[in-house]
C-alpha cells in the first residue's frame, strides 16, 4: 500500500542518516517505528481518541443539517413576511440589516415565492431523512427543575415564613 507521509523537516534527513549508515531500507525504518511506538502505547487512548473525532464529526454534520432545516423550514415563514411586507408601511423602527428588500417586481416576488416553497419542501424532506435515520435516539427533554424556585426566591420566602408561624388555631407563635 502507498501512503505519503510529511516528515518533520529537522527529523527526515536524521532517518535518512540512518538507513544509509545501517544499511537499512527507509520504509522498514519507519514501520518498525511506528510498530514499536504503537506497542509502547496505550491502545485505550486511540480508541478514546478516534471515537472523539468521529462524534466531533458527526456532531458539526448534525448542527449543520439542523441549521439548514430550522432556516427552511421552521424560522422561513417570518423571514418571507419581513421581506414582503407591504409598501408604505414605516421601517424605521428597524434596524437596516433587518429590514426588507426595498423593491420587489412582480416577477421577482412570483420566484421568491417559488423558492421559500421550495426550501419549505427540502426542509420536511430533511426532517424525515434524519427522522429515519435518528430513530433509536431518545428524544431531548429539558430536565425538571428540582428545586421549584430560584435561591433567591427561596431565601426570600423562608425569611417570610421564619417571621410569623402561625398555628391551627390563629394565634402566633
Amino acid at each position: 500500500m502507498l501512503v505519503k507521509v510529511w516528515f518533520w523537516r529537522d527529523l527526515y534527513p536524521i532517518v535518512k542518516s540512518f538507513c544509509r549508515e545501517h544499511n537499512l531500507p527507509f520504509n522498514r525504518v519507519v514501520n518498525l517505528a511506528l510498530q514499536s511506538f504503537l506497542g509502547s502505547c496505550d491502545t485505550e487512548e486511540f480508541k478514546l481518541r478516534a471515537r472523539l473525532s468521529t462524534l466531533l464529526r458527526e456532531e458539526c454534520e448534525l448542527r449543520r443539517v439542523q441549521n439548514v432545516m430550522l432556516r427552511s423550514g421552521s424560522y422561513l415563514p417570518s423571514y418571507v413576511a419581513k421581506v414582503l411586507r407591504e409598501p408604505g408601511r414605516s421601517l424605521t423602527h428597524i434596524p437596516d440589516a433587518q429590514r426588507p428588500l426595498k423593491a420587489l417586481n412582480p416577477k421577482e416576488e412570483r420566484v421568491f415565492r417559488r423558492i421559500a416553497s421550495r426550501r419549505e419542501q427540502i426542509a420536511r424532506e430533511i426532517a424525515e431523512i434524519e427522522e429515519r435515520l435518528l430513530r433509536d435516539v431518545r428524544p431531548f427533554r429539558l430536565k425538571p427543575d428540582l428545586h421549584g424556585r430560584s435561591r433567591s426566591r427561596r431565601r426570600l420566602c423562608g425569611k417570610i415564613n421564619l417571621k410569623e408561624v402561625k398555628k391551627l388555631d390563629g394565634e402566633t407563635a
